[in-house]
């Protein structure tokens, strides 16, 4: 069984440990310390096991730094990184073997590393306080009984025309305005995968998960607003980021 370390933007790192006896900490100001399969003991941020009966389950919080993470082991671990859907990547080495996006977070994952640097920055959250809550729960109600009625009166209509065909592609067969400045999540999740080398529409499928389709039509739109070049040679397309976003 390979060994993992899964590492969250806010500072819950869970590694799966086989075949060690010692692993370095990740971040600073350990808590909330869990450890199942060993005894150990920490010093200079190393943990140092004892009495092994098998696999070591080691769960703990630590603090990052603002924006990074920076591991350095000794072994060679799978690595995921998981970060909020808001963040924006400006740095990452080595290049991460997936990058996908599950339960509203980057999912990044290294294969068989012992080193990673990873640099971002995140939008904040709006903060709501109880008052503002209190105040939206009647109107979230009332749009949820509207959002209910419009749904079963299109569902209605939906199932009478007969003579409709329907095309699914997993709920991501969507029109693209073309003519819309801003670029959504979408479009920075497909510039951030070209930025990562997915210089084609298969390497930016891999690295987004997003359908083949989706990804052509916001391509197009990132090729009119000149932040990414297409370029066409012996009959092959490729892509290459032309601009960074603002």
């Amino acid at each position: 069984m390979n060994n993992q370390i899964i590492i969250y933007y806010n500072g819950t790192v869970v590694a799966t440990l086989n075949n060690v006896n010692q692993f370095k900490l990740i971040g600073s100001s350990y808590n909330d310390i869990r450890v199942t399969g060993a005894s150990y003991t920490i010093v200079n941020g190393y943990m140092y096991f004892h009495n092994i009966t098998g696999s070591i389950y080691v769960v703990y919080n630590t603090v990052l730094p603002k924006g990074v993470i920076n591991v350095v082991e000794n072994n060679s671990f799978n690595v995921i990184v998981l970060l909020p859907i808001n963040a924006t990547l400006n740095y990452i080495s080595p290049q991460p073997s997936s990058f996908t996006v599950v339960n509203n977070l980057y999912n990044l994952t290294f294969k068989n590393v012992s080193q990673i640097t990873l640099l971002y920055a995140s939008s904040p959250s709006p903060q709501v306080t109880v008052s503002q809550q209190n105040n939206l729960v009647f109107p979230i109600i009332i749009a949820l009984v509207i959002i209910d009625a419009v749904l079963l009166y299109f569902l209605v209509r939906l199932f009478r025309r007969r003579n409709v065909e329907i095309v699914t592609q997993g709920a991501e067969d969507e029109e693209v305005n073309l003519s819309n400045e801003t670029l959504d999540e979408r479009d920075t999740m497909i510039l951030e995968a070209i930025k990562m080398g997915g210089n084609n529409l298969t390497e930016i499928m891999r690295l987004t998960g997003l359908p083949k389709s989706t990804i052509y039509r916001r391509i197009r739109k990132l090729v009119r607003l000149g932040y990414v070049e297409e370029i066409r040679e012996r009959g092959k397309v490729r892509y290459s980021v032309k601009k960074e976003k603002n």
